[in-house]
């Protein structure tokens, strides 16, 4: 089955008109996006149901048939950087490439997963989720708390030029909060009392965990954000910094996952003036070998792994083993002008009505393709 350009740019179109750049404050279950996805299911001939779990997190899912493979898509994207030329809200197609914030992190590929939707009869299922940006999770984690029995796999929609991905990176986020002791700073030396001086003291010697051979070797360790203070002159009361770390895709992940965070932990002072928060820890997704004849008798070319975390892992610790599959480049998503190669929307749209016609069912009361 071929699916026309010109179908999957339409839904596209449509999805990138939709703001869903904020989805804390912006998404809910009447979210315009949402409601477009609804229609275009229903169309189809899929019940619809929608949960809106509040904070910007609903789920839609549309269910034709008695599927076992589950498509997922997440609609939420990051916010338009000030260097984008075009307008982020209107789709342009140019020399071959469609021009929209969101084309390839990840609204192409629910495109496509709208497109096959027309084009088939055969059944199918697609939940998308709004707030993967947001680095939450929740849509899927609750999800599968009520329907991972239901599914023998999940193809997870991220950019991975229209391959199977099978393993990935897991990614961690932290917020350290320092406090200390503002005065002026004609008195007494008062290094020990700056929220600032204890920051800095603590991410030196973190940074020194992440040198060859130590604890964090590999693993991508970063401070991406530090602020705080008021003026040269003034001794800091607080400061904060927000950090994190890629683990590997290994089978003892979790456990060097904790050994990591308790060597960062062990570096703290220990006079109760900081405050520890995780902000988002998830895991790394491990080759499921299970998965790879199913892929290749979908006809899709397997991929490298990635080191950019999906929801694909999610989904695997949850008990639905998963590969990641979706058009464009990791390299053009969060960026100015961001676009999707044409070329991929169709290899993709192709490799998805591949996965719907191959027409998986359980057989016995076992998944099997």
């Amino acid at each position: 089955m071929t699916i026309p350009i010109d179908t999957i740019t339409k839904h596209l179109r449509h999805l990138v008109a939709q703001d869903t750049s904020d989805p804390v404050s912006t998404i809910t279950k009447d979210h315009p996006i949402l409601g477009y996805a609804a229609r275009v299911l229903e169309g189809a001939g899929c019940t619809v149901t929608i949960e809106d779990l509040g904070a910007g997190c609903v789920n839609l899912l549309g269910v034709r048939g008695e599927p076992v493979t589950l498509f997922n898509c997440h609609l939420d994207t990051v916010k338009p950087n000030p260097n984008w030329s075009k307008d982020p809200f209107e789709l342009s197609i140019e020399s071959g490439r469609a021009y929209g914030l969101g084309a390839t992190d990840i609204k192409g590929a629910g495109a496509c997963m709208l497109s096959v939707a027309q084009s088939t009869d055969a059944p199918i299922a697609i939940l998308f989720t709004t707030d993967e940006e947001a680095g939450k999770g929740h849509c899927v984690e609750t999800f599968l708390e009520s329907q991972r029995s239901r599914w023998a796999r999940a193809v997870v929609a991220e950019p991975t030029k229209a391959k199977g991905v099978f393993q990935h990176r897991g990614f961690t986020s932290f917020e350290l909060t320092f406090h200390g002791t503002a005065g002026h700073t004609s008195g007494a030396d008062a290094s020990h009392d700056s929220a600032i001086h204890k920051a800095l003291q603590w991410g030196s010697q973190a940074l020194t965990l992440a040198q060859p051979g130590a604890i964090l070797d590999g693993a991508r360790f970063n401070i991406g954000l530090a602020q705080g203070g008021s003026a040269s002159n003034v001794i800091a009361a607080d400061a904060i910094l927000r950090f994190g770390f890629r683990p590997l895709p290994t089978r003892d992940a979790p456990q060097r996952t904790k050994a990591c965070i308790q060597s960062l932990q062990d570096l703290l002072p220990r006079d109760g003036s900081t405050i520890w928060t995780d902000r988002f820890v998830a895991p790394a997704l491990v080759r499921d070998e299970s998965m790879v004849p199913i892929v290749e008798s979908w006809g899709i070319e397997l991929g490298d792994d990635v080191d950019f975390w999906t929801e694909a892992a999610l989904f695997a610790v949850g008990g639905v083993p998963a590969v990641v599959l979706g058009p464009g480049n990791i390299a053009q998503a969060h960026s100015s002008d961001e676009y999707v190669e044409l070329a991929q929307l169709e290899q993709c749209a192709d490799a998805y009505a591949a996965i719907v016609s191959a027409a998986l069912t359980i057989q016995g009361g076992a998944h099997a393709p």
